[in-house]
């Protein structure tokens, strides 16, 4: 964890040993849930071992999974991460999609986090890491760093999201296919907002595909 953050930081941490001691190892067994959308959660997690699903309500109230969190992730509940000023603007109503930002100033969950597989989690709590950043200008870099890096995550999962169910499942298959060997065919189904009857017609097309590619 050390050896993250700072490296986050760019730095070494000032005041280490003391926030050392906020930190808490969890195991998590394969259907617990690390906690729910609509919950008030100011923690971060780097998943040391394991596989995570962040799962939501789509506009028809069905789950969905937003995302996976495996190895080497840091995930939180996005409220979790954002500093005092962005509930500020939401509250003095400064930016356009003022309601989109709601969630931030009630400092609720907006997806529920549950362990696919049996997880070793890291947690730390983020006001104290404010409060750091408060008093030492590394630890202000290391959270904007965090922050960016979790930023940037979910906006190439939102970049996805263009592509058609089939594309996406390629895609992954191309790119990630030690996770598609991990999750199950529900699951899987479930993040690419399809059912599972579609999936598996998706996957039959896909391997004609690959078949026609090796006859060739």
């Amino acid at each position: 964890m050390r050896l993250l953050m700072e490296a986050y930081a760019g730095a070494e941490l000032p005041e280490w040993e003391g926030f050392a001691r906020s930190l808490r190892s969890l195991r998590v067994d394969s259907g617990d849930t690390l906690f729910a959308a609509g919950e008030h959660h100011p923690f971060v997690y780097y998943v040391e071992s394991g596989l995570l699903k962040a799962q939501m309500l789509n506009s028809r109230g069905r789950p969905i999974i937003a995302f996976f969190s495996e190895e080497g992730d840091v995930l939180a509940s996005m409220p979790a991460l954002a500093p005092e000023g962005v509930r500020m603007v939401a509250k003095r109503n400064l930016h356009p999609r003022v309601e989109v930002l709601q969630a931030t100033v009630d400092g609720v969950s907006i997806h529920t986090l549950i362990a696919i597989q049996p997880s070793l989690v890291h947690r730390f709590d983020y006001r104290i890491v404010d409060q750091l950043a408060a008093r030492h200008v590394t630890w202000g870099r290391m959270s904007n760093a965090l922050s960016m890096m979790y930023a940037i995550t979910l906006q190439a999962d939102v970049a996805a999201l263009r592509n058609s169910p089939e594309q996406r499942y390629r895609n992954l298959l191309e790119t990630r296919p030690d996770l598609v060997d991990r999750v199950s065919k529900r699951d899987l189904a479930s993040f690419l907002n399809v059912t599972d009857v579609a999936l598996s017609r998706i996957a039959k097309r896909v391997q004609a595909d690959d078949s026609d590619d090796e006859d060739e």
